[in-house]
C-alpha cells in the first residue's frame, strides 16, 4: 500500500504528463483558495490512485473523461480535457469522434457545444483540423438500415429486446431511425474501434444514472466487442470522482451480475 506522499506524487507525475509543460494543469479554479484539502484529496485520489490504476491506460482514460464530462455538460473541465487528451496522444480525429459518438446518447446541443470547444482548442494550438467525410449519401434508406442493423447486432447480439409486435409502432420508427443513423452511420466511422465506441456510451450511462436492461446489454456488448471484464470495471472506476460514486457502485454490481450470467470473472481477462 502506497503512502499518502507517493500517491501525491504520482499524482503530480500524471498531472505533468497530462499538462505537457503547462503549469495551468496543475491548478484547480476555485478549489485552490477555497478548498486546499480538497485539492489534496483530489490530487491523491483520483490522479495519484485512479489515474494510475493498471486497467486501462492513459488514452482510454482521457476518451472516459471527456465523453463523462460531454453527459454531464461540464464544459470548464472540458475544454482542459480536450487539452489533455490532445497532449497525451490522442489525435484531434479521436476527439472529434468522441462527441460524434456520444450524439445519440446526450442529444445534438451537447454536442454542437463540446464541438464549438474542441474549435477553439485547435485554433488556439494552430491544428489544422480536416473533417473526416465518409457518409455515404448515394445509399438507400434501405441499405443504411441494413448496414446499422448488422452493425447493431455485432455489438449487442439480439437487437429484436425493444421490438413491438406492430412494425408500423412508433417504437420501431424510432428503433429504425437509430439503426440507420447511430449505428449505420456513427458506430461505422473511423479513428474510434468497437471497444472505444463501447465505452462511451458505458460511460454516458452511467453518469447519467440509466440502469435499466439497457445498462445490462451495453455491458453484455462489450464483452462482445472485445472489451474484458477487469476492463469494464475499470472504466466505472474510471468515473468515480466525475459522476460520483453512486453511479460507480451500482454500475459495478451491475456488471458482476451480467459476469455471472455469461460465466465470466470480473477480475479476469
Amino acid at each position: 500500500m502506497s503512502s499518502l506522499d507517493e500517491r501525491f506524487e504520482q499524482g503530480q507525475a500524471m498531472r505533468a504528463t497530462m499538462a505537457a509543460g503547462d503549469p495551468s494543469h496543475f491548478t484547480l479554479p476555485g478549489i485552490d483558495r477555497l478548498a486546499p484539502d480538497l485539492k489534496r484529496i483530489v490530487d491523491e485520489a483520483l490522479f495519484g490512485s485512479i489515474w494510475n490504476r493498471p486497467g486501462l491506460d492513459v488514452k482510454q482514460r482521457c476518451i472516459c473523461t471527456v465523453a463523462a464530462l460531454m453527459a454531464l455538460r461540464q464544459l470548464r473541465l472540458l475544454r482542459r480535457h480536450i487539452e489533455r487528451s490532445l497532449n497525451v496522444g490522442l489525435t484531434p480525429n479521436q476527439v472529434i469522434e468522441i462527441f460524434i459518438q456520444m450524439t445519440f446518447y446526450v442529444g445534438v446541443p451537447s454536442v454542437e457545444t463540446a464541438l464549438g470547444i474542441a474549435q477553439d482548442v485547435f485554433d488556439e494550438r494552430g491544428i489544422q483540423f480536416t473533417p473526416t467525410r465518409v457518409y455515404d449519401t448515394t445509399i438507400s434508406a434501405d441499405d443504411l438500415h441494413q448496414l446499422g442493423s448488422a452493425t447493431h447486432e455485432e455489438h449487442m447480439g439480439d437487437i429484436t429486446v425493444y421490438h413491438t409486435e406492430d412494425p408500423d409502432s412508433e417504437e420501431m420508427q424510432l428503433e429504425r431511425l437509430i439503426n440507420e443513423y447511430n449505428w449505420g452511420a456513427i458506430h461505422t466511422r473511423p479513428h474510434l474501434d468497437a471497444k472505444d465506441r463501447s465505452m462511451c456510451s458505458l460511460v454516458a450511462m452511467t453518469v447519467m444514472g440509466h440502469y435499466d436492461r439497457q445498462l445490462r446489454r451495453r455491458i453484455s456488448g462489450a464483452l462482445r466487442v472485445g472489451i474484458t471484464p477487469a476492463e469494464i470495471m475499470e472504466v466505472f472506476i474510471m468515473l468515480t470522482l466525475y459522476g460520483g460514486y453512486f453511479n460507480t457502485r451500482t454500475a459495478m454490481r451491475i456488471a458482476r451480475s451480467v459476469f455471472n450470467e455469461e460465466g465470466v470473472s470480473a477480475s479476469g481477462d
